[in-house]
């Protein structure tokens, strides 16, 4: 279990004197997942956030910094990162990445809305038409591959039963045949920031990839296209629309859609419960798991051909 960092007044001050920002006015924590101890930091220069990741190494701060590089050079509305004053993209604080980016002003929207979900449509396919970074990893890393590492344990054993089929449903739908590129992976609102209606910026390419395109417009759709708690084929119907206006999907794509989407909230599902059951054991979040289980089974229980009819109609 990963032992988190307390970011002291000292310790903020003691960190960003490494870098070309200016004496620290003030901070304040971040929101976020259990991967970094993030913080909000106003400098005499600006405003910037300071990660110190908790769980991920070097070799996987080495490639987000490169990717994020990358992003940076294309243009791409992503977060820019800091270079330490001798260069270094990221530094080692008692033996823990840690790096710097510019803080992008905006607001998290919770609820988007058909307007807001095409802008994210639009830009997914411009992040899927970007090369490759030869850094990125060519697997997805919650994918269905990992599911296995659920089999055996005791648990939850009919949401493990059911993950165990699903597991080999989903194989079949990963089909080489289907287009692979630069995909984001964790595409979920809040992911996603806004000014005046506008999205401003992708965050979090934590789990950046070279992966199955659909798979992450399927991640999109599930983190994304839900109302009150119900998956809606009009939401997902716009953030397609706003994908095809940058890159028309290819037949076999819009055929297993459905599937990708049921697969991304499978696989979601289960990092929650390796996360919050066996990684990181937290008993506020322990059923964290279900919604996602519940999600990827009303995404199966759409007829295909009302899906087809709504979502590219």
């Amino acid at each position: 279990m990963a032992t988190y960092t307390v970011l002291t007044p000292e310790l903020v001050e003691q960190i960003i004197s490494s870098y070309p920002v200016g004496r620290v006015r003030g901070f304040h924590p971040l929101e976020g997942g259990l991967a970094n101890s993030s913080i909000k930091v106003d400098t005499a220069t600006g405003v910037y956030v300071l990660s110190v990741c908790d769980e991920k190494d070097f070799a996987e701060i080495n490639r987000l910094c490169s990717i994020l590089s990358c992003l940076e050079a294309a243009g791409f509305p992503a977060t820019k990162v800091i270079a330490a004053e001798d260069g270094r993209l990221y530094l080692d604080h008692d033996g823990k990445p840690v790096y710097l980016k510019q803080y992008i002003p905006g607001q998290v929207v919770n609820q988007l809305d058909r307007q807001q979900l095409f802008q994210v449509g639009a830009a997914l396919a411009q992040l899927h038409a970007l090369r490759p970074p030869a850094s990125l990893e060519r697997r997805f890393s919650y994918g269905v591959e990992s599911f296995a590492e659920l089999e055996g344990i005791a648990g939850d054993d009919e949401y493990l039963s059911w993950l165990s089929r699903r597991r080999h449903h989903i194989a079949e739908i990963c089909d080489d045949a289907l287009p692979k590129g630069f995909i984001h992976g964790d595409l979920f609102y809040d992911n996603l920031l806004f000014a005046g209606g506008t999205l401003v910026a992708l965050l979090d390419f934590e789990e950046a990839c070279e992966y199955f395109l659909v798979f992450d417009i399927g991640m999109a759709a599930a983190g994304c296209c839900t109302a009150a708690d119900r998956f809606s084929l009009e939401l997902t119907g716009s953030l397609v629309a706003g994908y095809q206006r940058v890159r028309e999907l290819e037949a076999l794509e819009r055929e297993l859609l459905q599937r990708h989407i049921e697969y991304a909230a499978a696989a979601t599902s289960f990092w929650r419960y390796r996360q919050y059951n066996l990684r990181n054991p937290d008993a506020r979040m322990k059923h964290h798991y279900r919604a996602m289980h519940d999600l990827a089974c009303q995404i199966a229980a759409i007829e295909p051909a009302r899906f087809v009819s709504v979502v590219f109609g």
